[in-house]
């Protein structure tokens, strides 16, 4: 994550222990969390909407460029700060891509977690690219892609693609984005984009 050096990424300055006790310490970002803010006004306008996307997907890229995995990519670790700027946050559970499998892949936020990720198979810069489909329906509707009372019925969800037609929820989105947001969004890795900008 140190590595990782971009406008739309929270800058890590330093990793290290005191006392036993890991800490990071990273760039101060004033402004306020995406699901705080969409909880506040429903949903962005579509056009801005678009421009958060794209800079989530440059952001993420350059994370990706550097074999960073997010693993907890979500509207509570994206920050819009006072410039109007996104910028990713909270690399707490980043991991190297290719290292993580088992129990150790199912670190995360169950309601953006890959299936993939969910069940504990390998987890790569796809499953990010999954949890990024879930944050952009978000971003266009201003409602969470699933609700699941557990983890089972939530896999069960996934897997069926039972997204709720955002064009049903925002009447203004673009067929080409809720397109997208689908494909990304799909259970099966292999059949997602390959890198966020293609997804861009």
């Amino acid at each position: 994550a140190r590595q990782v050096s971009h406008p739309n990424v929270c800058r890590v300055y330093d990793i290290g222990q005191i006392d036993g006790m890991p800490f990071i310490s990273m760039e101060y970002v004033d402004g306020e969390d995406l699901s705080s803010l969409l909880t506040r006004i429903g949903r962005l306008p579509a056009d801005k909407a678009l421009e958060t996307a794209r800079k989530l997907c440059a952001g993420l890229a350059a994370a990706h460029d550097r074999g960073v995995i997010h693993r907890d990519l979500k509207p509570q670790n994206i920050m819009m700060n006072k410039r109007g700027e996104v910028v990713i946050m909270d690399f707490g559970l980043a991991a190297v891509a290719g290292q993580l499998s088992g129990p150790e892949a199912r670190n995360g936020t169950p309601g953006y977690m890959s299936p993939e990720q969910l069940k504990g198979a390998e987890v790569t810069s796809r499953s990010d690219i999954y949890a990024l489909g879930l944050v952009f329906y978000e971003l266009f509707t201003g409602k969470r892609p699933f609700e699941a009372k557990n983890i089972r019925r939530l896999i069960e969800m996934q897997e069926s693609a039972e997204l709720v037609s955002m064009s049903s929820i925002a009447a203004d989105i673009d067929p080409a984005v809720e397109k997208v947001i689908r494909a990304v969004s799909g259970s099966d890795p292999a059949k997602r984009p390959a890198s966020p900008l293609l997804v861009s």
